[in-house]
């Protein structure tokens, strides 16, 4: 696909596109027929996919290139895949603590709004 389609497929903006290439998450291709246009395939945006979700699970985006790069270059041992794993899952379970706490506030901030605010205001945590 051009590179106009695989904006269209991912929802990626040229410029992030080439902030991609150039920290070497994305590699496009190409073209066969030697224009000089590059081309992206189906597995190109399920990466993408991949680099989204290392960034909601709190990877700069070196820091995903890198570990990207160590993990498909064989670089990591299945110890390191597990530590490094493991420590994002760790992470993700304090932020999912985090968040039910201020979910429950926020209920019963809801609760305390709509009996008037009488009574003594709910607190966080």
């Amino acid at each position: 696909m051009t590179i106009k389609e695989f904006e269209r497929a991912t929802g990626l903006k040229r410029s992030t596109i080439r902030v991609y290439e150039r920290l070497g998450l994305l590699r496009s291709e190409e073209s066969a027929a030697g224009n000089g246009y590059r081309v992206f395939t189906p597995a190109h945006v399920e990466r993408v996919g991949a680099i989204r979700m290392a960034q909601a699970l709190g990877f700069s985006l070196k820091e995903a290139a890198m570990m990207m790069e160590a993990w498909e270059g064989g670089r990591m041992t299945k110890a390191d895949k597990r530590r490094a794993l493991q420590s994002r899952l760790d992470a993700v379970e304090a932020k999912r603590i985090q968040i039910n706490a201020m979910a429950r506030w926020l209920k019963a901030l809801i609760v305390w709004v709509e009996a008037g605010e009488r009574g003594e205001k709910p607190k966080l945590g």
